[in-house]
C-alpha cells in the first residue's frame, strides 16, 4: 500500500462582499508569503482578478486561506483601502498563515482529540 501524501497546498482568496465574486491561488508553501513584498505583490494581483470582475471600491472583502490538505480555514474582514496598503495587507496575510498553521500543529500533537 502506498501512502499518498500529495500536498494540495494553501488556497488564498479575496471574496466579495455578497459571496459570488472571488479571486484565488493556490500556494504549495505558504511561507513565501511571510516575505512582506511577496504578500503585498499576491494581494494586490487578488484584488486586480477581482476588480475585474465585479466593483469592490466600498465593499467590505473577505480574504481567506485554506490549507486545502485538511480543509482549516481562516478569514479576515477587511476593506480595499486596507488591502492596498503594503503593510496593513502583509500583516493580514501572515495572521492568517499563522492561525492555520497553528491548528496544522494542534492537529499533529493532539492525535487523541484532544
Amino acid at each position: 500500500m502506498i501512502m499518498e501524501n500529495e500536498n494540495k497546498g494553501y488556497l488564498l482568496e479575496l471574496i466579495s462582499a455578497d459571496g459570488r465574486n472571488k479571486s484565488q491561488k493556490i500556494f504549495l508553501n505558504p511561507k513565501i508569503l511571510y516575505i512582506p513584498d511577496v504578500a503585498t505583490q499576491e494581494i494586490l494581483l487578488l484584488v486586480d482578478e477581482l476588480k475585474s470582475k465585479v466593483n469592490i471600491d466600498s465593499q467590505e472583502l473577505t480574504l481567506a486561506l485554506t490549507n486545502k490538505n485538511n480543509g482549516v480555514s481562516v478569514n479576515k474582514e477587511s476593506f480595499l483601502t486596507n488591502l492596498l496598503d503594503a503593510e496593513m495587507s502583509s500583516l493580514m496575510v501572515k495572521d492568517l498563515i499563522n492561525i492555520v498553521r497553528g491548528y496544522d500543529m494542534d492537529e499533529e500533537t493532539n492525535v487523541c482529540g484532544w
